[in-house]
């Protein structure tokens, strides 16, 4: 009777573990410790509470790179609803108090024109439009310049069209739970990123990129949660800005998509935005 007992008892925590690793988990809002310029950007609901909504990265001490679609249209939809008063928190956990800057999610967000028929492209059902055609990028002005964080660099204009074997990209953000995650090598990564080569990249069109999901966890490679989270080349340079998933064959059942910083429309709009609101030029 007692080994009954213990076969049983075995067999329920292994199938107890299979279960959980076979479903998408709520993964844990952390920061990669290597990358400072990557903050998390906060609403508030209508009770006070504060949800991490996105990923951004500091392109200027006064300037984040986000998601267009990171912005009060989409935020307001979230449960609670979204006080005009958002946050960017700077510290490794996103809900301190003590390392966060406020900001107007009306007046301090620039959203690229394409982002709207970009979110109405998804409910197209006449096929004549994708949302693959258009740029899903945003920009947060911080009404005070972050000095005490390293900012991340622009990419050239088509960098990613003669990408070398040999280049490492990083995709950084919050979101990350390395004991659930088949894609870290302990060698390469510290637990709060995610590292691949180059082949595993595809560069989908000249404004898009993407990368396929983990087999193991169901996750895509930037996290469900990470919008606005950077791609790196080579640790520091921006190369692309997640925006969102697509619904994949199986066993996956996510992929990630990224707009491409390295396109030069891209790149014109960032810099034209920023000349426009703070007169200040970027290389």
């Amino acid at each position: 009777m007692k080994t009954k007992v213990i076969i049983y008892f075995s067999l329920t925590i292994l199938f107890t573990f299979q279960s959980l690793i076979s479903q998408p988990i709520s993964v844990a809002k952390t920061l990669d410790l290597t990358h400072h310029s990557v903050v998390a950007i906060l609403r508030v609901d209508s009770l006070g509470k504060a949800y991490v909504f996105a990923s951004g990265v500091l392109i200027h001490p006064q300037v984040l790179l986000t998601a267009g679609h990171v912005n009060f249209n989409s935020a307001k939809t979230g449960k609670g609803g979204c006080n005009t008063q958002g946050f960017v928190s700077f510290a490794e956990n996103a809900f301190n108090l003590d390392d966060r800057l406020p900001f107007d999610w009306l007046k301090d967000i620039d959203s690229h024109p394409d982002t709207a028929d970009f979110r109405k492209s998804f409910s197209d059902t006449t096929g004549r439009t994708d949302p693959s055609m258009f740029i899903d990028l945003g920009l947060l002005f911080l009404n005070y310049p972050v000095l005490n964080r390293p900012v991340s660099h622009l990419p050239k204009p088509n960098v990613l069209n003669d990408i070398k074997p040999d280049n490492v990209l990083l995709g950084v953000g919050f979101g990350y739970d390395k004991m659930y995650d088949s894609t870290f090598v302990e060698s390469l990564v510290d637990g709060k990123r995610r590292q691949w080569q180059p082949h595993d990249l595809s560069l989908f069109n000249e404004l898009w990129l993407s990368t396929q999901c983990d087999t193991i966890t169901n996750l895509p490679y930037l996290s469900i949660h990470d919008s606005g989270a950077p791609l790196f080349l080579d640790d520091n340079i921006i190369v692309g800005i997640w925006s969102r998933l697509n619904v994949a064959t199986e066993p996956c059942q996510y992929s990630s998509w990224a707009v491409r910083i390295d396109n030069s429309k891209v790149l014109r709009w960032i810099k034209e935005s920023i000349k426009i609101r703070l007169d200040i030029d970027m290389r």
